[in-house]
């Protein structure tokens, strides 16, 4: 027989019971529905956006590299002296104003002055070097002179080549590139929206917002496609082809 204190406790154990149980379980809905809102949140799509820009370079610049050799210091500077008097000649007859024009320093190589000595098979003891640069905006005239240079060598000068530095000369360039930068991230950005949406239209979403963006890689290429986003790339050509691809990731509705 139960006594007064027993039929008093059973009723509030129970209770307690039931409401611990429906505790939990409101509790475990609540968890759930914080997760389902969290994985639909998290919902995105990452994509590429592309967008390629012919663009003509704005800026050309042109070394013409001089060398003589000489059994005597007076004799082979007196020769690169008249060999660049030819040339400066012959850049105001193409049309290029001094002011585009730079002479650069004239070098003198003694051989018998070298540490290791003058080896038996080279014949002249002096080498002087020195070259001309035109720094100019007249892409064009650049293009047609250094096709004319012919006229330097029947005049007896020759052009030294300089396949040391391995870079472009005549070398042309688009100075004027940051100014275009924000035009064709904006269209890479619209490429990529518009990549994201036909994605999303396949799974039945729509896109959102850009959750996160990457600038990714721009590269310049030449006409003859080799690339010259390094700074003394092995060719030039006058029209670029520049290319941005960039990483974004959208957020999925």
């Amino acid at each position: 027989m139960l006594s007064y204190e027993d039929r008093s406790t059973l009723p509030a154990a129970t209770i307690l019971a039931v409401a611990l149980v429906l505790g939990l379980a409101a509790g475990g809905w609540f968890v759930g529905q914080g997760l389902a809102r969290f994985k639909s949140e998290s919902r995105t799509v990452t994509v590429k956006g592309l967008v390629e820009r012919e663009v003509k370079a704005d800026r050309a610049v042109w070394t013409l590299n001089l060398r003589r050799a000489s059994d005597t210091l007076a004799d082979a500077h007196q020769r690169i002296a008249a060999d660049r008097d030819a040339v400066l000649a012959f850049l105001k007859k193409q049309g290029f104003a001094e002011a585009q024009i730079e002479r650069q320093p004239t070098r003198t190589l003694d051989k018998l002055a070298r540490d290791f000595g003058q080896a038996q098979a080279e014949r002249f003891r002096y080498v002087v070097t020195t070259a001309v640069e035109v720094a100019t905006p007249m892409v064009d005239l650049v293009r047609s002179a250094s096709g004319a240079t012919e006229e330097l060598l029947k005049g007896g000068v020759i052009l030294d080549a300089d396949d040391q530095s391995g870079r472009a000369n005549p070398r042309f360039v688009v100075s004027k590139f940051n100014d275009l930068r924000p035009q064709l991230l904006a269209e890479a950005t619209k490429n990529a929206r518009s990549v994201a949406e036909q994605f999303a239209a396949d799974s039945g979403a729509r896109v959102g917002d850009i959750r996160s963006a990457n600038q990714g890689t721009i590269q310049i290429f030449g006409t003859d496609g080799n690339d010259e986003s390094a700074p003394f790339s092995p060719t030039s050509t006058p029209v670029k082809k520049i290319r941005v691809v960039s990483t974004f990731e959208f957020a999925l509705k």
